[in-house]
């Protein structure tokens, strides 16, 4: 996992702005999720695994840790909430989350068996045939895995958002419709971060909407600017995982560097911080033209220069022209 995503994942977690983002997909902006309400879990927050058979016919183990997971848990348990982080599409999205979500179902029903392991004797007493093969009781109950799919990239989402979308369509309606009314669709729940309409995020609290808000700017510096001086009262004193997060929604990777020397309990004033970053980017533009003018000069083509820079050719025609 890349160091943005860390810090990305780092401040959803927290459980304020976790059950914030869980009320506004899943309850539609009511606070029904408590932050108080929510606890890790320690023993599904681990790599999932399950056995696959390759092609020679062995098998392997598969394993992927969540993102994040949670318990929520309001006298009894109601659910198993997850997350998942993207910074890139993922086009096989939809079976991912279907996998992870079955192995999280299998990780409970692997609970209760290993709890009936205990005492076998006395619990081999107490189970019928068929609750022993099943390693589940009759009366026995699992939770509901909720898994979101939070991506973050400038891209807009073009890929399939449910099972459904990744079949093929033959064109013929009658068969794909009788097939369809036996195969479940499994639906993944999308939050495109960089694209949502205002009424969408009024769903958040204040801090995501304030942050969400945000990354439709992310390529428009001066909008982007005029923003965050508009929100000055948010911006101007952030909590160090907000500003790590920024960063990465940013591509700022100098305030990431900086992490280490921050305090976890300190502010940080993202106005300043942001007028830092365009003063730093205007100097290494022109650093950067001055650099494709001299080479340029000494008659290298645009081939060349772009190579040398770590440019495109068409980027360098750009500044030539």
């Amino acid at each position: 996992m890349g160091r943005a995503d860390v810090a990305v994942n780092r401040w959803l977690e927290d459980n304020e702005r976790f059950a914030s983002l869980c009320n506004g997909v899943v309850f539609g902006g009511q606070q029904v999720i408590k932050p108080e309400e929510l606890e890790n879990l320690e023993n599904l927050d681990r790599e999932t695994d399950i056995l696959l058979a390759d092609k020679g016919g062995k098998t392997k183990g598969m394993g992927r840790r969540r993102d994040i997971i949670k318990r929520w848990k309001k006298g009894a348990d109601l659910a198993i909430l997850a997350c998942e982080s993207q910074d890139k599409i993922h086009y096989a999205m939809p079976v991912r989350c279907m996998l992870y979500d079955g192995v999280t179902y299998t990780d409970q029903i692997r609970e209760l068996r290993r709890r009936y392991g205990k005492n076998r004797k006395e619990k081999m007493q107490s189970l019928t045939a068929e609750e022993y093969l099943s390693g589940f009781r009759k009366d026995d109950v699992i939770y509901p895995v909720i898994t979101l799919v939070f991506y973050y990239n400038e891209k807009k989402w073009d890929g399939a958002v449910d099972l459904y979308g990744m079949f093929a369509d033959d064109g013929d309606r009658e068969i794909t419709d009788a097939l369809r009314k036996c195969i479940p669709n499994y639906r993944m729940n999308l939050i495109d971060a960089g694209h949502m309409e205002e009424v969408y995020l009024k769903k958040f609290s204040e801090d995501l909407q304030q942050v969400l808000g945000m990354l439709k700017y992310r390529k428009q510096k001066r909008e982007l600017q005029k923003y965050i001086q508009k929100n000055e009262a948010y911006f101007s004193s952030v909590d160090v995982e907000t500003y790590q997060a920024l960063c990465s929604f940013l591509n700022m990777e100098k305030g990431l560097k900086e992490v280490k020397e921050l305090q976890k309990e300190e502010k940080i004033n993202m106005c300043q911080a942001m007028e830092e970053w365009y003063q730093d980017a205007v100097e290494e533009g022109i650093t950067l033209a001055k650099t494709i003018f001299r080479l340029s000069a000494q008659g290298r083509s645009e081939q060349e220069i772009a190579e040398e820079t770590g440019i495109s050719p068409g980027e360098v025609k750009a500044i030539l022209q």
